[in-house]
Parts: C-alpha cells; sequence; structure tokens
C-alpha cells in the first residue's frame, strides 16, 4: 500500500519502500570494514547498535507500516530526501506507535550536525531510552512538532537541531 496525499500542487504518490532494521552483527561488521565512519554523524548511532545492544530501524518515506523493535531503540525517521513531506509522508498507525512509545525526541533540520546524533545515541545506549529520531528540512518543523504533540501532548521532550542564522 504506497502513501499518497494532496499538496497545493497536486497529488504526491509515494513508492512503497520498506523500513530497514539494523542489526548488531551488521553494525559491527560495517564499523570494522569502514574504519573511516568513525567521522561520520551517524557514527554514534551505528556504535549504539554494534556495542550497546540497541535496536535501530530505518524509516524512509513512503514505507510500509512498521514494528517497534525491542528496547532500547532509535526508530530513525528520514524525512530529508529530495523533498520533505512530513508526517503524512509516513504510515500513521506505525508513526504514531513510536511517538506513543518514545522516551525521547530528536528533531533535526540542521542537516548532518554531529551532536544531535551523539545525544540520540546517549540516550539509547547509556539511558536505555526508546529514541524517535526525525531527520526533516527546517519547512517541516512546525509539521512534526504539531503531530508529535497531537500524539503526546507536551509529555515527550524535543530536542530541536535547528540551522544556525544566516549572518545579515
Amino acid at each position: 500500500m504506497s502513501i499518497s496525499f494532496e499538496t497545493e500542487d497536486g497529488t504526491v504518490l509515494l513508492a512503497e519502500t520498506r523500513p530497514i532494521e539494523v542489526k548488531c552483527r551488521e553494525a559491527k561488521a560495517f564499523l570494522e570494514k569502514n574504519p573511516a565512519v568513525r567521522a561520520s554523524h551517524l557514527y554514534p548511532l551505528i556504535d549504539a547498535v554494534a556495542t550497546f545492544a540497541c535496536s535501530k530501524i530505518v524509516v524512509p518515506q513512503g514505507a510500509m507500516p512498521f514494528a517497534l523493535p525491542h528496547s532500547p531503540w532509535i526508530v530513525s525517521i528520514g524525512d530529508d530526501m529530495h523533498s520533505a513531506w512530513g508526517p503524512q509522508a509516513f504510515p500513521a498507525e506505525s508513526l504514531d506507535a513510536a511517538i506513543a512509545a518514545a522516551n525521547q525526541c530528536v528533531l533535526i533540520t540542521s542537516g548532518p550536525d554531529k551532536f544531535p546524533y551523539r545525544a540520540a545515541a546517549t540516550w539509547a545506549a547509556r539511558d536505555r531510552k526508546n529514541v524517535l529520531l526525525i531527520e526533516t528540512r527546517p519547512s517541516q518543523q512546525e509539521a512534526w512538532q504539531s503531530r508529535i504533540e497531537s500524539v503526546r501532548g507536551d509529555t515527550l521532550p524535543i530536542f530541536f537541531s535547528i540551522p544556525e542564522p544566516e549572518a545579515a
């Protein structure tokens, strides 16, 4: 079942994609074969899976419904492709289940800054919390915040990583 919705420019039909579960053994092998990944903003997330027994699932736009992995988990929502469509680009029931079960949310609109990824990995690995990591663009920040608040009210802590203001 693909996801479709209306915008002011017409109907958007997203190709159906599969969520990707990152498994511990695969994460360890990837880190061993690719030592340069340690410089990547994604390294803390891979390390949390490989070293600290955290579960991780990557959910791209248009994803099929997904089940939450075992705790502690990091559910990474990829809304930063060619276009950012916001929550409507993801399976509503699965997305709402992740929002409801999360202990912490990291909402990244700043691009690949390392700090928010380190924070997400730390909450999952050290504190054993379930972390919802949403990568999107600044134009969708309010839509994501509204969706989270519609499911959880103001009870889910949200760490915002926003772009630096441009110099005048």
